[in-house]
């Protein structure tokens, strides 16, 4: 054990110059990777948003078929996503030429944008027909959602390896999905007009064409050079007869800082999810205001994400990703509170700003953290499964989204919401404010004292981690 350990020490100084400072890909290959962050931002708005509305408001679906719809989604997430990624973790035929994840990606990423037109383009009418198109459409959608995304993340980990050139990346994922954010909430509307039931087919179409475009441009950035195919080769094969699904998964759950990463992604989802459910509910009822309101808050979030994200950065890079996580939180959790109180536009843009400074820590960190998991799960096992841990963290990811349904169906009934009403009562306006804010503001307090009392990964320990897989050379 001692000679192990010096002969860390002897190879530290070389291994240190290529971990933490080298810059390996080109400016346009990060680009074409970060595009990634748009298609995510851009397709999960459009689906987050307008699945729900058209299904209930325009084919007229009861809201009890769309909520054993989405229940059967969450059923399918739970097999769906960690599957995805433990069979993209197997090498294939078309590994030793195209890489591990490439393949995949291109299985995935162009069907994922047509099936979301197929989920408007609905050709049948009647009540029971209509909920299994929706229930099939969404349930392939999300079998495509989740190879693209589990292939896509797994690649981050294992392609750009120093603490500088995964912030770098990190960063401009960030600015690209919230650019896609932006896009996915506010593109669809200028095509659709209440009642009419083709303006959302144009919509959809709209969506398809940009998904895309941004799958193609993301070809460049998801190509695996030779290094990483033989590594693949390498690594992978010599270990083909050890992989288990459940022994994987089994050991996987039993990693504390795994663990803690995903309650603080889901806070971060949950935020986005409830967040743009919840701005239309908030100007329509609350600040009684016109629709076009909505983009004044959303801006002023999305504005105080992105002139924030080089500030993040920069502090990550002097004092690590775990501090910044924690600070990103607290500030979040803490940014919430006002939401509880204020009726005022100029106060919700102010507060919307602020708590787009906040959540962009966790947006601009949340990839380069999940990093260091994984870089210390390979350092425990040997073995590089990214995939099966990016398909777990894909499936907690698409859980908002049942959530979502679940929580907006009990708050709403039990606070006497009334769809379509000119006012709501006193109670049903907390019940906006209950899942805008409070809701939110609970994982993050969650999230924030897990990441500081049992979430261990400090920069010094991730360099070591990161210096040890140079050695190893996998």
């Amino acid at each position: 054990m001692k000679k192990n350990k010096e002969n860390v020490n002897v190879n530290s100084n070389s291994i240190k110059n290529d971990s933490s400072a080298e810059i390996k890909y080109s400016s346009l290959t990060h680009l074409s990777y970060s595009l990634g962050g748009f298609f995510d931002n851009f397709l999960t708005a459009a689906f987050t948003i307008r699945v729900i509305g058209f299904y209930e408001d325009e084919l007229l679906v009861p809201i009890i078929l769309i909520g054993v719809a989405f229940f059967f989604y969450g059923i399918w997430n739970m097999v769906n996503d960690p599957l995805a990624g433990y069979l993209s973790d197997k090498t294939t035929r078309f590994t030793e030429r195209w890489g591990r994840r490439f393949p995949w990606f291109l299985f995935s990423a162009f069907p994922l944008a047509i099936v979301y037109f197929l989920i408007f383009a609905v050709p049948f009418t009647g009540e029971y027909v209509i909920f299994f198109w929706l229930l099939i459409t969404i349930c392939i959608f999300d079998l495509f959602f989740s190879f693209w995304m589990t292939n896509w993340l797994a690649l981050y980990p294992d392609k750009f390896r120093s603490h500088k050139e995964r912030t770098k990346v990190g960063g401009i994922t960030t600015i690209l999905g919230l650019l896609g954010m932006a896009f996915g909430m506010l593109l669809p509307p200028l095509f659709i007009t209440y009642g009419v039931k083709e303006s959302y087919i144009y919509a959809a179409l709209l969506v398809t064409m940009i998904g895309l475009i941004s799958a193609f441009l993301m070809v460049p950035g998801m190509r695996e050079d030779q290094e990483l195919r033989e590594r693949a080769l390498k690594v992978v094969e010599s270990q083909e007869k050890e992989l288990s699904f459940f022994k994987t998964m089994k050991f996987a759950l039993k990693q504390k800082n795994f663990i803690v990463y995903l309650v603080a992604y889901l806070a971060t989802i949950i935020l986005m999810v409830f967040m743009l459910s919840s701005v239309y509910f908030m100007v329509r009822y609350i600040l009684k205001m016109p629709a076009e309101v909505e983009i004044y808050v959303l801006a002023a979030f999305l504005l105080g994400v992105l002139i924030s994200v080089p500030l993040w950065v920069r502090l990550s890079r002097s004092l690590g990703n775990r501090k910044m996580y924690i600070w990103g939180c607290g500030l979040t959790a803490i940014a919430l509170i006002p939401f509880l109180l204020i009726s005022s536009l100029v106060l919700v843009m102010i507060f919307a700003f602020l708590l787009g400074v906040s959540a962009s820590a966790l947006w601009t960190l949340m990839y380069p953290t999940f990093s260091d998991v994984i870089d210390e799960v390979v350092e425990k096992t040997g073995k590089r499964q990214e995939g099966t841990y990016f398909g777990i963290r894909t499936f907690i990811g698409r859980l908002s989204i049942v959530l979502q349904a679940i929580v907006f169906a009990v708050v709403h009934e039990l606070t006497n919401y009334v769809p379509g009403a000119e006012t709501q009562t006193p109670s049903a306006i907390w019940g906006i404010r209950i899942i805008m804010a409070l809701i939110p503001m609970v994982f993050f307090v969650l999230a924030f004292f897990l990441m500081l009392k049992v979430y261990d990964l400090s920069l010094d320990r991730v360099k070591e981690t990161q210096n040890k897989l140079m050695r190893l050379k996998i």
